[in-house]
């Protein structure tokens, strides 16, 4: 389907549809770091500011996602109607799990909606020199940096730290700011890991791979040196073991793992799963390290504590599982909606090869980045990965795909 048919003519809000699709993506990368910012300049931030900023981010990108076709607009109300259900039998007011329903619906439509392959460059690429401009500031202006973003601060006051965690190790920053043994990639560079925009260095080092991935896809992108060159300088500066390592998966998702049965990729995370829990149950140690092998460990012992009500979602008690992205999304959406959610991005049909290749290499980024953290469902990456599959899915197929 061409551009000039993704859009009726009549839809008044055709002419401000790639404006507002690409303000909505740079809000959802920088809103943390701007309120970051008033919080150090003294205008204090609360966990509700955050929640707000949220909401009206995906109130816009809703008003600007959908149209008359019914299918969005079904799945959007099921989903909901199920995040509510669990709302209800967990008798919780946490508004989270309805939150990562939301984000790919209405960011994976936004991209449908106006699938053009250009301006979603302009998008991706805007995000990447953000994300890189910002992370050198930090890295190479640091007691500048320090002076307008201080980043413990603005965590504790938005409740996702106590005052207690604060670590004079990594000063202003987060807590996993300062790589306490010896920096993996390019030693040279210190023990600071730089986060950006994101004010941690794990989503940092995600985004780095998001990036790769849109590079990877793009084969005819105006400006696909550079973005390879954000992407690369993203994951170098942030430090990040597992970004790189999940840039070789996508790199052989695109190229090879494509051509697997959809059956197989349905299959995958519940495999892995399925492998954490035993795992979780053979397993004689107790104690981890920060390791490939340690993080593992850790995923499976935070997977095998639950009780039988946190793997339905039912769950009233709320516990920290960021560490483990397979446990914060049973305990969530429970393993029902966990397999009709991943069951709908899998199954669905593609419209063309390209669109299918990036939907398997977002798919390998997803499965492999839930066993050591709940990032995949932060709106930080997960607006620009989800726009990325809807631009993709709409798209015409490249010249030789």
């Amino acid at each position: 389907m061409s551009v000039a048919l993704a859009l009726p003519a009549a839809d008044p809000r055709a002419p401000y549809q790639a404006r507002a699709a690409f303000l909505v993506l740079i809000g959802a990368l920088v809103f943390n770091a701007a309120l970051c910012f008033l919080n150090t300049a003294g205008f204090p931030v609360s966990g509700g500011t955050v929640i707000g900023a949220e909401v009206a981010i995906i109130a816009v990108t809703l008003g600007f996602a959908l149209d008359e076709r019914p299918g969005p607009w079904l799945i959007l109300a099921g989903l909901v109607s199920y995040g509510l259900l669990l709302l209800a039998l967990r008798g919780s007011t946490d508004v989270k799990g309805l939150r990562d329903f939301l984000i790919p619906v209405v960011f994976y439509n936004l991209g449908r909606r106006h699938p053009d392959p250009a301006s979603a460059d302009r998008a991706v690429l805007a995000s990447g020199v953000i994300v890189v401009v910002m992370g050198l500031v930090e890295y190479g202006l640091f007691d500048l940096y320090q002076q307008y973003f201080n980043i413990v601060r603005y965590y504790v006051a938005r409740g996702s730290m106590s005052p207690s965690e604060i670590n004079e190790l990594t000063g202003s920053l987060f807590t996993s700011g300062i790589r306490p043994d010896s920096r993996t990639i390019l030693p040279f560079l210190g023990p600071h890991r730089v986060s950006s925009v994101f004010l941690e260095p794990v989503s940092a080092g995600n985004f780095g791979a998001v990036l790769f991935a849109w590079a990877l896809h793009r084969r005819t992108m105006r400006g696909r040196a550079w973005l390879f060159l954000c992407a690369a300088m993203t994951i170098v500066l942030a430090d990040a073991r597992f970004g790189a390592y999940v840039c070789v998966a996508i790199t052989g998702a695109m190229l090879v793992g494509y051509r697997l049965p959809r059956l197989l990729w349905f299959a995958l995370p519940f495999t892995i799963l399925l492998a954490l829990t035993v795992y979780g149950f053979e397993s004689m140690q107790v104690t981890w390290q920060n390791d490939i092998a340690g993080r593992l460990l850790w995923a499976a012992l935070l997977i095998t504590s639950l009780p039988p009500e946190g793997v339905l979602g039912i769950m009233p008690d709320k516990l920290f599982l960021s560490d483990s992205g397979y446990a914060y999304a049973l305990t969530q959406v429970g393993a029902a909606g966990a397999l009709v959610a991943w069951g709908l991005f899998v199954l669905m049909p593609a419209r063309n090869p390209d669109g299918w290749r990036l939907r398997c290499a977002m798919a390998i980024y997803t499965c492999l980045l839930l066993v050591i953290s709940d990032s995949p469902f932060s709106i930080k990456t997960a607006a620009l990965v989800w726009f990325m599959l809807g631009a993709a899915d709409g798209a015409e197929p490249e010249t030789g795909a």
